[in-house]
């Protein structure tokens, strides 16, 4: 059964933005520092670090004090860190669109923790801002994404979230309505069992080309498990029908050099009126688990996890 309550609680349009206190109002909380060029958030085992000055993504994550995110001391491109793009991609082709994907944010500080603004994308009218918090809950991040339509007619997309991983462990997530699906890309040997979509990554599977899936997912997570840690990300799942046209609900990609993966999930598709926002948020949270644990503990765990986060408590 679709959650709609949830639904509704995670996703809306709005017509103005809430007027933000100036910075002298603002406290920020003791979890956050602001660096020359980056800002950190930090509490329990989990630390974030931003980069405002590219694309106000997320630049790393440790947990446990490891790195658990592929940075960008994996590449001299901009592939790497939590970025967020505009979907379908038909709109704006390859490379990403700079304003929203590298180029420098704005910072303001909150009560609760971040807001990184960009500017408006030529062409595109649109302009994002990425709110980032540590949630109540243990070791979780909370990140509310807006997309504003700042151009001179109505736009119509969808939130795209890409997490880019080292080029390891084991992904999973539960299947949607819809068969998986690979566009211009080379498929990944994804598998069910019990209504659940997996794969454990395998180097021997990847290359030259370059490697996606793409599907409707089901219950509003995708998890990721690696040695001794498993990932949830968490948001509203999407009906089928409300998929960006040629995209996926979930998207993993596989680079072809073996170097890092992608775990990608999309929000609704939304048309925006000329000043309107559209709002998303999705919720990270991070555990330890067993090296070994199996495909049905770990997505015990996961569903636990997805649950307890929505709730707020653990």
């Amino acid at each position: 059964m679709r959650r709609t309550l949830l639904l509704a609680s995670l996703l809306c349009l709005s017509a103005c933005e809430k007027q933000a206190p100036t910075q002298a109002q603002v406290t920020p909380p003791d979890y956050l520092r602001m660096g020359e060029k980056s800002i950190v958030l930090e509490r329990d085992d989990l630390k974030v670090t931003l980069a405002p000055a590219v694309g106000g993504r997320i630049a790393s994550v440790e947990f446990n004090g490891k790195e658990r995110l592929f940075t960008r001391a994996g590449t001299d491109g901009n592939n790497w860190g939590n970025v967020l793009w505009p979907s379908p991609q038909s709109r704006w082709g390859w490379p990403p669109p700079e304003v929203l994907d590298s180029a420098p944010y704005r910072v303001s500080l909150t009560d609760t923790g971040v807001t990184l603004h960009s500017d408006t994308q030529p062409g595109l009218g649109l302009a994002f801002s990425k709110s980032y918090r540590v949630a109540s809950v243990e070791n979780t991040l909370q990140i509310d994404y807006q997309l504003h339509n700042r151009g001179t007619k109505e736009i119509t997309f969808a939130p795209w979230e890409i997490t880019r991983l080292p080029a390891q462990g084991h992904i999973f997530f539960p299947q949607g309505e819809t068969e998986y699906f690979t566009g211009d890309f080379s498929g990944l040997p994804f598998q069910e069992r019990q209504g659940i979509s997996y794969y454990r990554y395998n180097a021997d599977d990847i290359g030259p080309e370059h490697h996606k899936v793409m599907t409707d997912g089901e219950e509003g997570w995708l998890a990721y498990h690696n040695g001794d840690f498993l990932l949830v990300k968490v948001f509203a799942n999407v009906p089928a029908e409300l998929i960006a046209p040629n995209e996926g609900e979930i998207e993993i990609y596989a680079d072809p050099t073996a170097t890092y993966i992608e775990l990608e999930q999309q929000g609704y598709l939304a048309t925006l009126q000329v000043g309107e926002t559209l709002n998303w948020q999705v919720l990270w949270v991070f555990t330890e688990v067993e090296a070994d644990a199996t495909l049905d503990e770990l997505t015990a765990q996961a569903r636990q996890l997805a649950g307890l986060v929505l709730s707020g408590s653990r």
